[in-house]
């Protein structure tokens, strides 16, 4: 079977709140205990005075990559790679692609699609996954894996696959490539906002956010960026009117990154209502609240941005309405001048012919 799909994966928040704490290379799914060593390749069969008697049992293996390309398309990879299921059981859940940088730290984590193989089968199977730009230039390396639904977030623990690690341009990883590494948590007082820029493209409904962030810890940390909109600094005021993400984003120690993203308004017309404006930059951007050590960059809105201003369009052709308001029917014709005869003068009057 072949297919292509195009998935969008969870933010980078999804990454850092689905992780468990045991990570390491080589990492399988723990099998159930049976009530006797099933030998490879070996279908283990019930006792026959059991109630169970003549059912095969499923043996559920790792499955296996192969033949796996990597095509990058701009902010796109395309991925082509075969499954290969070695037990009796079926295999489906979700294939995953992560990014790694050199200590083995995940930069970003993505679902590549669903994925079923039946026991003993092979498939081969076309997905396309969304990157951002600076997160493949940071990657060292590439991880394919596949999990349970829902769980590419939590990476090399819950692998249902062999993990298959692989450079950006598709050879196998070195040998001595470091293992894949726990995330550690990330706070808001990892990141530093500076150079921050806000503007509007003429009178449109087009904003955008610059910003740089930098990552001041001591470790690599993943956030994503959330800019809330006030009326006012007084204490009534808060509470934000609006709110827009602003963009994700994972830095090694003490890396930095320049993000231009759009601003999105429910409402544009409060454009014109706030004045204040907080940029926050947390491990789960809007998801988070602000508080004593999620305080936001802030700064006011700059007096010339303002609500989108709609224009009028002219209508034109046989619909225009005259701003006079007649139509066509009421269309004026002067009527045809008749000359007139020019009067005698009255040096040719009668009286003075006479004299």
């Amino acid at each position: 079977m072949m297919r292509s799909d195009q998935r969008r994966g969870s933010v980078l928040g999804a990454l850092l709140l689905g992780c468990l704490s045991v990570w390491g290379t080589g990492c399988k799914k723990e099998q159930p205990q049976a009530s006797a060593p099933v030998d490879a390749g070996v279908v283990a069969m019930a006792d026959a005075g059991s109630p169970d008697a003549g059912v095969v049992a499923k043996v559920v293996k790792p499955l296996r990559f192969s033949d796996v390309t990597l095509k990058v398309q701009g902010s796109r990879v395309a991925v082509t790679y075969t499954l290969t299921n070695p037990g009796t059981a079926q295999g489906r859940g979700e294939a995953c692609l992560s990014l790694h940088d050199d200590q083995g730290m995940v930069i970003e984590a993505k679902r590549m699609g669903g994925i079923t193989v039946k026991g003993g089968t092979t498939d081969t199977f076309e997905d396309t996954v969304s990157l951002g730009d600076a997160s493949w230039k940071q990657a060292r390396t590439v991880m394919l894996y596949t999990t349970a639904e829902y769980g590419c977030s939590n990476g090399a623990p819950l692998a249902t696959s062999e993990l298959l690690r692989l450079l950006p341009t598709g050879q196998p990883a070195p040998a001595d490539t470091a293992p894949p590494q726990r995330p550690r948590a990330s706070a808001a007082t990892d990141f530093e906002v500076s150079n921050v820029e806000m503007r509007q493209a003429g009178r449109s409904a087009d904003y955008f956010l610059k910003y740089t962030v930098k990552n001041v810890s001591d470790h690599r940390s993943s956030g994503s960026g959330c800019l809330r909109a006030y009326v006012g600094q007084q204490q009534e005021d808060l509470h934000h009117l609006e709110e827009s993400p602003e963009g994700d984003f994972s830095l090694a120690p003490g890396a930095s990154e320049t993000l231009t993203e759009a601003i999105v308004f429910d409402n544009d017309q409060n454009w014109n209502r706030v004045t204040v404006m907080r940029l926050f930059t947390s491990p789960f951007g809007c998801a988070d609240e602000a508080d004593a050590d999620n305080v936001g960059f802030q700064f006011m809105k700059p007096e010339s941005i303002r609500a989108p201003v709609e224009e009028v369009e002219v209508e034109s052709g046989a619909d225009a309405e005259d701003i006079t308001g007649m139509d066509s029917s009421d269309a004026y014709e002067p009527e045809e001048e008749v000359p007139q005869e020019r009067p005698a003068s009255d040096d040719a009057s009668p009286e003075s012919q006479g004299n």
